[in-house]
């Protein structure tokens, strides 16, 4: 993938990754049952997004998280995982469409197998240097 997909912020003042080990249970096909996606498209992503500053956003509520299913338009890709994977080996971009999903975030967290959330300064990330924990 030549532009993969990468989460980003008004500033950035922190950028990092995001690694999840599967579900127990609930699963990304079950999330766009939950989502507002048309029939036709298939998912191969999710979006969790949140705003709010000091505990509350701009009209004094608390912090909220959202979420969106990213999708392909399986009329361009196919249906299933072997015919989106071939359309990706053969092709540089992978147009998803984003979908308002009904999740409970606090429910999907507790599925996730394990879950690894790595943040750095922009200072940092900017450098574009690779970082190399050191073990004690």
């Amino acid at each position: 993938m030549t532009n993969p997909a990468r989460a980003s912020t008004q500033y950035g003042d922190c950028a990092g990754t995001i690694c999840v080990d599967g579900f127990n249970g609930l699963t990304i096909f079950d999330l766009i049952e939950s989502s507002a996606a048309p029939k036709g498209y298939w998912p191969v992503g999710l979006r969790i997004y949140g705003w709010g500053t000091e505990g509350r956003d701009r009209d004094g509520q608390p912090p909220k998280l959202s979420a969106k299913v990213l999708c392909v338009d399986t009329d361009q890709v196919g249906t299933g995982p072997d015919k989106i994977l071939n359309y990706c080996r053969n092709n540089p971009e992978l147009h998803t469409f984003e979908f308002d999903a009904e999740i409970d975030i606090l429910k999907l967290l507790s599925q996730l197998k394990r879950l690894d959330i790595v943040l750095l300064s922009r200072v940092v990330e900017d450098a574009e240097v690779r970082i190399q924990p050191v073990q004690d």
